[in-house]
């Protein structure tokens, strides 16, 4: 065998070893991984109750529209809150609604910055006391809750404060957090458990659409790895997120 050839072969044993261990290690990385089987976005929510029955005379918004604290929502005409003040109730306005004795109506407003959801109501429908009108969707902080199936194994290795992958409808990733653990069910030899993540950059303005209460997303959380490819698998998965490749 002439030099250049055993030069040829080293390099190719080189080539094929390097290739094995970098697929050893990120077949190692996925075993560290476990999707969720489902999740969904979660959002601060103020919900619109009603406080006396009465009819609606004044509707100012719909389903899916944009309103700041403070802002109208509807107005309903109220005989049971007429009643009440005959019977001697002093009912107060606060930051939920607003009441007017003289004129028997009840001005209802937003109670933070959102958009409307599950609004049924419309002008003249009648509304019952303790009932629900509309929610308003706040702006505040979102994050996710996913439900995993784990077996013990996996299970054991789930911690709060390990790192989460979201994936968004358009298969954008953003990065998040563990910070709550639950089992809900056991079947067999695996367990559901849902698992709540924070996630700072949902708020960011360009993954409105995709960041509202309900949306569906995937996560994918990091267990533990406590095999002795801990160390390398982690120094691969750096250096293919410096180089892009990640």
């Amino acid at each position: 065998m002439t030099a250049i050839n055993r030069v040829k072969l080293i390099i190719g044993l080189i080539v094929v070893i390097a290739i094995s261990c970098s697929l050893i290690l990120l077949f190692n990385q996925r075993q560290s991984q476990v999707d969720s089987r489902q999740a969904e976005v979660q959002a601060p929510v103020a919900t619109v109750g009603v406080a006396y029955s009465g009819v609606v005379t004044s509707l100012k918004v719909s389903n899916g529209k944009r309103v700041n604290k403070g802002e109208v929502l509807l107005v309903t005409a109220s005989q049971d809150l007429q009643q009440a003040v005959a019977l001697g109730a002093r009912p107060t306005s606060n930051i939920a609604f607003d009441v007017d004795i003289k004129a028997s109506t009840i001005t209802y407003k937003a109670a933070i910055d959102g958009y409307i959801s599950g609004l049924t109501a419309h002008v003249g429908s009648y509304l019952a006391a303790g009932g629900q009108i509309a929610s308003v969707v706040g702006d505040g902080d979102r994050s996710v809750v996913g439900v995993f199936e784990l077996d013990p194994t996996q299970y054991q290795r789930v911690e709060v404060g390990a790192p989460v992958k979201v994936m968004l409808p358009d298969n954008t990733m953003l990065v998040g957090t563990t910070t709550d653990i639950e089992v809900t069910t056991s079947a067999g030899s695996r367990t559901s458990t849902k698992i709540s993540i924070s996630c700072p950059d949902l708020v960011n303005p360009k993954y409105q659409a995709m960041a509202r209460l309900g949306s569906p997303v995937t996560a994918i959380v990091s267990l533990r790895d406590d095999g002795i490819l801990a160390g390398p698998t982690d120094a691969l998965m750096t250096f293919l997120t410096k180089i892009g490749l990640r």
